[in-house]
């Protein structure tokens, strides 16, 4: 009789956690998954920006009457717009990709079958951890704790803007909602998302720690995990949203204020780089097994090759043994060809399971934004002049 150990788990990160219930009430009971999510995120992006929109108009600070007057602010367009939306968005892509990733381990048979009862629990632990109630509760202090930062921070008191027309004079009602309800909104959707990578990296450190069935020679070059990497291209459409975030944000700094777009550089590829780490990261918890299954690999098909390249040589270079074949016709030469084949691939198994075009895949849409933000400061014929320059 089947056992619960027998049947295929698999772990959704997007299934459940912080504010799964708010956003599911904001969907219709019988709305499909993206549609849902599609419904959920416009009311969201209305929540966010509407009020804005129509608090400022009523205090005339909507096209006019300071520096930054609403409509003129592409940073709060772009946040709650397209990146609101998209940080929603993103959990239909990245749900079904962790979905199939955790089913992959069983279905591959790279969890051996007395882990399976250590593994589902280990599904049990994260999704405990993934909807945990305190958690959301911490998110969403930590979502009102930078939010009060920003009240006392420059950014809200410089004034001459839609939300604090005047230094020291207070915000304004839309600036008000901006800080109280907007802002902490996209920020819960971030930290969502940063909460969720924290259980998925337990959730791998603790699939690392099985006895997983790893085989040297796998032509993926990660031991039979390059499906890992595979998954992590969904990811990219968080990046997307906040690189688009950061490049609004600047493009008002250089817009508004006049300040110069290189000093923002290097804060703008650290951003990059860390929401790299944030989302591959994870994946680095395999690297000792995978370090430890390259070296016995290497240890076990050498000694392998030793001796079969030295009956190799005994039977057809010095002849020391007769052959009962031809040498033309014989599988030894193709067995030998094999064998080296299977050790050039031990060698180059890598030691995280990504690849180099998977980074590239999800850091792509990272770059995207970026290019507007660069047509500020150099004509877009320019632009195109240096693309082609690199294609010739």
């Amino acid at each position: 009789m089947a056992t619960p150990e027998d049947y295929v788990r698999t772990l959704s990160l997007t299934d459940g956690g912080p504010g799964r219930a708010v956003l599911q009430r904001l969907q219709s009971s019988q709305a499909r998954v993206v549609a849902g999510a599609s419904q959920a995120a416009l009311i969201l992006a209305g929540v966010c920006w509407l009020p804005l929109l129509v608090l400022s108009a009523v205090s005339g600070l909507a096209w006019g009457g300071v520096r930054i007057p609403f409509l003129h602010d592409i940073a709060a367009h772009i946040r709650f717009l397209l990146s609101v939306p998209l940080l929603v968005l993103a959990d239909v892509p990245i749900g079904q990709r962790s979905r199939e990733a955790v089913a992959h381990f069983l279905v591959a048979g790279l969890v051996r079958d007395r882990d399976r009862a250590k593994f589902n629990a280990l599904i049990s632990d994260a999704e405990r951890l993934r909807d945990s109630r305190i958690a959301e509760l911490v998110l969403l202090a930590v979502s009102y704790a930078t939010t009060y930062a920003l009240l006392t921070g420059s950014s809200m008191q410089g004034g001459d803007t839609w939300h604090s027309p005047s230094a020291g004079s207070g915000l304004t009602p839309a600036g008000y909602w901006y800080a109280l309800v907007s802002i902490p909104i996209f920020q819960f959707l971030v930290y969502r998302w940063l909460y969720r990578m924290f259980v998925w990296s337990r959730f791998l450190r603790g699939v690392a720690a099985l006895e997983l069935e790893l085989t040297a020679t796998h032509p993926d070059d990660a031991g039979g995990l390059g499906f890992l990497g595979k998954s992590t291209a969904p990811f990219g459409v968080l990046l997307f949203a906040l690189s688009a975030v950061a490049s609004s944000a600047t493009a008002n700094r250089v817009l508004f204020e006049g300040q110069k777009l290189e000093s923002f550089y290097v804060p703008y590829a650290a951003l990059i780089l860390i929401a790299l780490i944030a989302f591959a990261g994870p994946l680095l918890v395999f690297a000792p097994r995978l370090l430890a299954l390259k070296h016995r690999g290497l240890l076990e098909y050498g000694t392998l090759a030793s001796r079969y390249t030295q009956l190799f040589e005994r039977k057809w270079v010095a002849g020391t043994e007769p052959a009962e074949e031809s040498l033309l016709g014989s599988g030894d030469i193709q067995s030998l060809a094999d064998l080296n084949n299977g050790y050039e691939t031990i060698r180059k198994l890598n030691a995280f399971p990504i690849e180099l075009r998977d980074l590239i895949v999800m850091a792509i849409p990272a770059v995207i934004p970026a290019l507007p933000l660069a047509a500020i400061v150099m004509p877009v014929g320019d632009i195109v002049k240096g693309l082609l320059h690199l294609l010739v």
